[in-house]
């Protein structure tokens, strides 16, 4: 009877200590949250969130997190999104949700990645996409998130043969390193795979060719190989990409890899890509033409710079009007004519146009 009693007065006694410990930490932890310690301030959510040496409150909670979120801190950002996606401490609204988790994600917390797949999944706070939510989900599982695999094993059921669509889309989000942190050696992998399949097979193969034939050409994830761009870029175009045709023509003029500059095969290039009405060659072609000063070579300029600023490219204006100094108002009226014919007619006859401005 004694010793129970005595067993009972040192279980109180050790209550008691632990009880003090843990305000004493919790004070600390106020006094360092309130002088803007991110991470203090998303501790002393969880606090209030799991009502751990605090009352239970998520309305403290969640301003606490949102502090820390201000600040950067993705396990806030990712708490915060789960709040409002829940409705604690704050209006559920699960829009916002789905931006702070991007927020985290954007950091590489893998639980905020997978987070971000699951709204996509369901359609809450983001439209329903599978094919993002899978892309979302192989994110998730690169970083970490031990929820990831196997939710990938039950979507990947469901996508049939969109897969393709996902990796390239999660190959962009590490190209750009906006809403994932930026990783070009895991977008030039999944490039890689997309462009070594049947384009007649897989829609992405020729996006994902000039793809490569950029990251070669500019160095980006891997060491700068002219000649690896030009294969890339040439099979790219082979499929009829324009953008990889004008990508060749800038290699042509600049004498990329050690080649002399060619300026005849970039015009040639250049004209293709036009052809196919991309706007930066229209730009290309002008500067060319208006490089002589012979009358008809600014006539020419003046036909590329106007089918430019009828897309608003970026600077056309300037040379539109830089180039209609030197032709009469007659010979403007001609140029716009040819242009809106131009712009009515097919690729090949547009390629004929080409070859004589």
């Amino acid at each position: 009877m004694k010793i129970g009693t005595a067993l009972l007065l040192g279980i109180f006694v050790l209550s008691c200590a632990a009880q003090k410990a843990t305000q004493a930490s919790n004070q600390a932890l106020l006094r360092a949250a309130e002088s803007g310690d991110a991470k203090a301030e998303f501790q002393l959510g969880r606090a209030y969130e799991d009502g751990n040496g605090v009352p239970h409150d998520d309305d403290r909670a969640a301003e606490w997190f949102r502090k820390a979120a201000d600040q950067g801190n993705p396990d806030a950002q990712n708490s915060l999104g789960l709040m409002y996606a829940e409705g604690r401490g704050v209006e559920r609204n699960r829009d916002e949700a789905v931006l702070w988790y991007k927020k985290a994600a954007s950091h590489g917390l893998a639980e905020a990645m997978y987070h971000v797949a699951i709204s996509y999944y369901n359609g809450e706070g983001a439209e329903e996409n599978l094919g993002l939510a899978y892309t979302w989900l192989m994110a998730a599982q690169k970083a970490g998130d031990p929820q990831a695999e196997q939710a990938l094993k039950d979507i990947g059921g469901q996508l049939a043969n969109r897969a393709d669509r996902s990796k390239f889309d999660l190959a962009e989000l590490y190209e750009r390193g906006k809403e994932l942190p930026q990783d070009l050696p895991a977008a030039l992998a999944l490039y890689q795979e997309a462009a070594a399949k049947d384009p007649k097979a897989s829609p992405f193969a020729n996006p994902a060719q000039l793809k490569l034939c950029q990251f070669y050409g500019a160095g980006k994830g891997v060491a700068q190989d002219y000649a690896q761009a030009k294969t890339w870029c040439l099979k790219s175009a082979n499929g009829g990409n324009a953008y990889a045709n004008f990508l060749l023509g800038r290699m042509a003029e600049q004498g990329a890899g050690g080649r002399p500059p060619n300026l005849q095969e970039a015009l040639t290039l250049y004209q293709r890509a036009a052809a196919e009405m991309l706007p930066e060659a229209y730009m290309e072609l002008g500067r060319i033409r208006a490089a002589n000063p012979a009358h008809d070579y600014q006539r020419k300029a003046y036909f590329w710079f106007l089918l430019a600023q009828q897309k608003k490219f970026q600077g056309a204006d300037a040379k539109l009007n830089e180039a209609s100094t030197y032709l009469s108002n007659a010979e403007t009226d001609e140029e716009l004519k040819s242009t809106i014919l131009w712009n009515k007619t097919y690729s090949a006859f547009r390629l004929n146009m080409a070859n004589r401005h």
